[in-house]
């Protein structure tokens, strides 16, 4: 495979697609999306019965990479693997060129194009990737997508999708529409952005003091989309193209293309533990997994799924039985709450509160589940076994283990509801990652070119990070050729030259001077393999 094609080197454009490109005008960023992460869809398939590719020898395609945001770092985590991106806009093909040329990865190549021209001749991938472009851009290219999603997809292959969904697009479409009137008579897609911004601040304004279900939806979507980029603004609001589907018709399309629904790569999407009993217990009875998603939109005015294909003919069980959690491992991380202030002594004094990795909040007064919680944090971000959870649970809690009776087997199914929920991931291979930094500390060529460059650096979470500058200075250093002893020599380097500023209020009092770059190459090497960095060392 060759490296990321120059830009003279390209794929040819339908004239029907190639008559307007907005992503040239206002280049859409370009950033990991872990939930599109190969190790992510590999895990879905596993826990529901069937035999993916492990990510590491995979071939992986991307329909609409960008600048190769998403698709680079994992080709750069995967050496052994083929990655191929296809991106319309020329202009992030440019980026996607230059940025490759600096960090040097030899297994992927982007090509500028549509996904209209992809063939069976280009080949056929164990993973399918496209997000953010299924909602945004015409009929013909959405069926493109799904049919390459299918006559490009290897026997075991797995495609994702993202869109947006009905029925809880509605409401946001609402807004669209508003805004589209606004600016219909402007060309210059800055003073699109300028007008729509001025449009929202003039109707929050205007319903200051209304308190109808209106205005306070105005209040709530402006107040979203003031934190978002211009870029944001403009490619979800102000494009010629933004469809929401109903997650049932969207799968009845991916049917007529022989691909049948797997399930979402965020699996608590597919949990209706959240809604009341009877709402659950009325779900429970609908078999389809399409017809109670569909269902379940409804009830929670969902607005986006990220969606995973797979072939019809593929036999998937998803009752999650103990032949599908064979190997499996569990990551979490839980920060605790403080607790509430006591009342009058009816707050029971074991009850702890966390925050989970998905953000939700676990409150409990059980030992055990304190203990399976300080155990998983311990490791963050590193995953553990059932066996290794257990006996780390033994440790710390074995006399309440004792007095509940409490099985191995026990575990495993707290482990599946909580995976249900979102309070902790599920993955069946061992941590591509490190906390530990004996030998020669080693990160992603990717992340070590994003440091050079700036403060934001991809993990291998596949999430973006902001790193502080002396970190960014060090990273670039982690490149396997160094052991502590080596980055500290570089460490001293960047001091004495006057080029890296470390707060000496920070180490400790007695530290010798000639110490301080080894303590400060330690500290930093181990906040990178806390912030999941440090690449595992690979078997000899």
């Amino acid at each position: 495979m060759t490296q990321i094609q120059s830009p003279n080197d390209v794929v040819s454009v339908p004239q029907a697609v190639a008559l307007g490109c907005t992503y040239d005008d206002v280049p859409y960023p370009s950033y990991p999306v872990a939930a599109s992460h190969p190790d992510r869809l590999y895990s879905v398939a596993r826990l529901f019965g069937l035999k993916p590719v492990p990510p590491e020898h995979a071939r992986i395609l991307e329909i609409g990479c960008a600048g190769g945001g998403n698709i680079m770092p994992v080709a750069s985590q995967f050496p052994n693997s083929t990655c191929v991106g296809i991106e319309l806009s020329q202009v992030q093909v440019d980026d996607a060129f230059i940025a490759n040329k600096l960090v040097g990865i030899k297994n992927i190549q982007i090509k500028q194009g549509s996904v209209a021209d992809i063939t069976p001749e280009f080949g056929k991938f164990d993973y399918i990737i496209c997000h953010g472009v299924f909602s945004w851009v015409p009929e013909f290219v959405r069926e493109a997508i799904l049919k390459v999603s299918s006559q490009n997809l290897s026997e075991n292959g797995v495609a994702y999708i993202s869109y947006n969904t009905l029925p809880g697009w509605y409401f946001r479409g609402m807004i669209r529409q508003m805004l589209l009137r606004h600016v219909r008579d402007i060309d210059d897609p800055r003073k699109k952005i300028e007008q729509a911004r001025a449009l929202l601040g003039f109707l929050v304004t205007a319903n200051e003091s209304q308190n109808t279900p209106h205005a306070a939806y105005l209040r709530g979507e402006a107040e979203f989309l003031s934190r978002q980029p211009d870029t944001y603004l403009f490619h979800e609001h102000l494009e010629e193209f933004n469809n929401a589907f109903f997650f049932e018709d969207f799968i009845a399309d991916a049917t007529k293309h022989g691909l049948q629904y797997l399930g979402e790569s965020n699996l608590a999407v597919m949990w209706n533990g959240s809604f009341p009993a009877e709402t659950r217990q009325t779900l429970e009875t609908i078999t389809n997994p399409v017809k109670s998603g569909h269902y379940a939109d409804c009830i929670a005015g969902r607005t986006f799924r990220q969606t995973l294909l797979v072939h019809q003919g593929l036999s998937i069980s998803r009752k999650l039985g103990k032949d599908h959690l064979e190997g499996v491992r569990v990551l979490g991380k839980f920060t605790p709450v403080a607790p509430p202030q006591m009342q009058s002594g009816a707050t029971d004094p074991r009850e702890k509160s966390y925050k989970t990795l998905g953000d939700h909040t676990m409150t409990t007064t059980q030992p055990v589940c304190h203990a399976i919680m300080e155990s998983m944090t311990n490791v963050f971000p590193g995953s553990l076994s059932i066996d290794e959870l257990y006996a780390e649970i033994e440790n710390r809690a074995a006399e309440d283990l004792k007095r509940g009776n409490i099985a191995q087997k026990d575990i495993l199914a707290t482990m599946v509801q909580w995976m249900l929920a979102g309070y902790i991931e599920f993955r069946f291979d061992g941590d591509r990652l490190t906390t530990k930094f004996d030998g020669k500390p080693t990160v992603t060529s990717w992340a070590r070119t994003q440091a050079l460059a700036n403060r934001y650096v991809t993990t291998l979470r596949h999430e973006i990070i902001t790193v502080s500058e002396v970190h960014r200075q060090v990273i670039p250093f982690l490149d396997g050729t160094r052991d502590i002893n080596g980055i500290a020599n570089e460490i001293k380097l960047l001091v004495d030259l006057g080029m890296m500023d470390i707060n000496l209020k920070s180490q400790k009092s007695d530290l010798k001077a000639k110490d301080l770059p080894l303590s400060v190459a330690k500290q930093i090497v181990w906040d990178l393999g806390q912030f999941g960095l440090l690449q595992a060392p690979t078997a000899a």
